[in-house]
């Protein structure tokens, strides 16, 4: 029976390394970005920790924190912040948006160097609905944000034409660009900077003194 046990134990030691590998190479830390328009900019951060995402808004004009998205990515359930009234709320996922007409995706040829990631272009163009988007994705074991996308299931163009460029499970956008078909600008997302460290896990709890808000 002792030979038996001690013959077990190097195979759970052998899989208990792998699975702390596999973990261990997925990316965590925080993300920090900018979304801009023609007439607003706001800036964003992720904090990323194994399946689990919280979403920080920073007011364009107060520059403070102004809500937080609870995300995890196991249990597929969500929570959102209000950070002023002392709230939170349940937020079920919505439906997945339409797109009119189709998106083509040409692999570009413009490599660049953007917060010390090698990025690729990638071209998404949707001659119906009149837009074309142009990232730069970096390939840092990100396998939190294909999956982040298809749970918020968010109507801006930039994350629904993500979702249609193939083999991009561990990518990440660190920069695109949205112009309609003249070459207008309509918009950019913009990493502004990364950071790769541990998350404490009470990032992703409810804050004490918290209420929920029911509808």
């Amino acid at each position: 029976m002792k030979k038996a046990i001690l013959k077990f134990l190097p195979g759970v030691v052998m899989v208990t390394l792998f699975s702390f590998t596999a973990v261990s190479q997925s990316f965590e830390g925080t993300i920090e970005f900018k979304k801009a328009t023609a007439t607003d900019t706001t800036n964003y951060i992720y904090f990323v920790k194994d399946n689990q995402v919280r979403i920080d808004e920073i007011g364009a004009r107060s520059h403070k924190l102004e809500g937080s998205f609870l995300v995890n990515l196991t249990t597929k359930t969500m929570k959102s912040l209000n950070h002023e009234r002392k709230l939170y709320m349940d937020q079920p996922s919505p439906a997945a948006p339409i797109v009119k007409g189709t998106c083509s995706v040409a692999k570009g040829q413009d490599v660049k160097n953007l917060q010390g990631f090698k990025c690729i272009e990638y071209i998404v163009t949707n001659n119906t609905e009149g837009t074309v988007i142009t990232y730069w994705l970096a390939d840092g074991k990100f396998s939190f944000f294909e999956k982040l996308l298809h749970q918020l299931n968010r109507k801006d163009k930039a994350s629904i034409y993500f979702l249609q460029i193939q083999n991009t499970k561990d990518m990440f956008p660190m920069l695109s660009i949205q112009t309609d078909l003249t070459g207008k600008s309509m918009g950019r997302l913009e990493v502004t900077k990364i950071t790769k460290k541990t998350i404490d896990a009470s990032m992703f709890d409810i804050p004490k003194g918290y209420n929920k808000f029911e509808k």
